[in-house]
């Protein structure tokens, strides 16, 4: 892990070979880091360019860089695997995958409501709430990792509406526990073989259900096993997310 705290800016942050940090991360830096003008920092701008870059102002308002220079990040895996994650029964797993999931690569998150997912996000405020906090740890955990790109998490209430955006991948994996098509045989024939966007479906502590494994199924996922024994779902998806990165030596 790098001793400079690093943080992700928006492209539009970055001006002129100065750098302002938006109200997260500056709170971040002056109140939790503790950093002082003078001290250096990385800025990544979510596009794959890094900044090193020396303090120029820390204040109640305002914390501002100086760019130094500026240097491309080569980080992020050759191929993009989405975390698609029935929603578990505590936060402490959301925030495993999430956490973990970001430390090993992944390049987005989508939290679903499955049909025996026990926990329930609710509507409106509560479910933004929630996905503000979801999104803060995977920032945190990509400048922890020194990740280019910041992966992306959005909610999706149920099976049913997961379903159709598996199209928008070139292939699309189901882990079920009694599935006979091994992880690593999917991954070496089409269209995974050739895949350079793929989502990884996960269910919850209860398994997703056979009419939820026919719906995925009917939209062109393939159903495969991680092998004969059965894991946590926390540990499913980030066991998935690491042998698929290995087999496709994206890691």
């Amino acid at each position: 892990m790098s001793s400079v705290p690093r943080f992700f800016v928006a492209p539009s942050d970055i001006a002129e070979g100065a750098v302002t940090l938006p109200p997260e991360a500056a709170h971040h830096a002056r109140s939790v880091l503790r950093l002082r003008v003078g001290e250096e920092v990385a800025v990544h701008d979510g596009c794959g360019m890094g900044y090193r870059c020396r303090l120029t102002e820390v204040g109640p308002k305002r914390v501002a860089a100086a760019v130094e220079t500026s240097y491309e990040v080569l980080t992020e895996p050759r191929v993009s695997v989405t975390v698609a994650q029935a929603l578990p029964k505590t936060s402490d797993k959301v925030e495993q995958v999430l956490q973990h999931g970001t430390e090993a690569g992944a390049g987005g998150f989508v939290l679903f409501g499955a049909f025996r997912s026990v926990a329930k996000l609710g509507t409106g405020d509560k479910v933004e709430r929630r996905e503000d906090r979801w999104r803060g740890i995977v920032r945190g955990a990509a400048e922890q990792s020194g990740r280019a790109l910041l992966p992306r998490v959005e909610w999706l209430p149920s099976t049913a509406t997961l379903a159709p955006t598996l199209t928008g991948y070139d292939a699309a994996l189901v882990l079920h526990e009694s599935a006979t098509l091994p992880l690593r045989a999917a991954l070496a024939a089409p269209p995974a073989a050739d895949a350079s966007r793929i989502v990884v479906v996960v269910g919850p502590e209860g398994g997703l259900t056979d009419e939820e494994v026919a719906r995925l199924s009917g939209a062109g996922a393939a159903v495969v096993s991680l092998g004969p024994r059965v894991l946590r779902t926390e540990t499913a998806a980030l066991v998935a997310l690491a042998q698929i990165l290995y087999a496709r030596d994206a890691g």
